[in-house]
């Protein structure tokens, strides 16, 4: 089992370097990038964690396969992976470094959930802006979803909160009540 204390340490170290050296942002672009490419492809992940890989086929593969696409801290920090044979925490080092980013600059990630017919252009802004206003803190949209259940209205996921302002949620409040005898 995967160790999150292990992977928090690698997680705070990559931030660390990257408010250091200034290009946080880019080497999350990078990390973003890898953790696509590794879970788009069924066989580089198990190749860089199969035991029986030498570390330098390991390496090499990295460099084949990120070689130019990354900055050279973001492909130096795979290969120390490789080297302390910690490949198999990248997808959960990847996770952690996300967790540790928006809790520092207090960062509050959101999903949005519209109905089919509603246009997504100008919602993500008015939602942020909105959530803005109300935390005082920096909004990012992880993702806007359609539902094909809603019929009006939207529904926002902030962390592990729920804020329905669905007509269908709504209704039911509405039917909550009156069966109460509207007290």
């Amino acid at each position: 089992m995967k160790s999150v204390e292990v992977a928090d340490r690698y997680a705070q170290a990559i931030y660390e370097l990257g408010v250091e050296e200034g290009i946080l942002e880019s080497l999350q672009s990078d990390l973003d990038e890898v953790s696509r490419v590794i879970s788009s492809n069924d066989y580089l992940l198990p190749f860089l964690i199969h035991p029986l890989v030498p570390e330098k086929d390991k390496r090499k593969i990295l460099e084949e396969v990120f070689g130019d696409s990354l900055l050279r801290e973001t492909l130096n920090f795979l290969k120390l992976l490789v080297n302390k044979d910690r490949e198999d925490y990248l997808p959960l080092i990847y996770k952690r470094l996300g967790k540790i980013r928006r809790d520092e600059e207090e960062i509050v990630e959101v999903k949005i959930t519209v109905p089919p017919r509603t246009g997504k252009d100008g919602i993500e802004e008015m939602v942020k802006d909105r959530l803005r206003e109300i935390t005082g803190k920096a909004v990012h949209v992880t993702e806007i979803e359609v539902d094909e259940d809603l019929i009006s209205g939207i529904r926002l996921q902030v962390g592990d909160k729920v804020i329905d302002g669905s007509v269908r949620s709504r209704l039911e409040e509405l039917r909550e009540f009156l069966l109460e005898g509207g007290s």
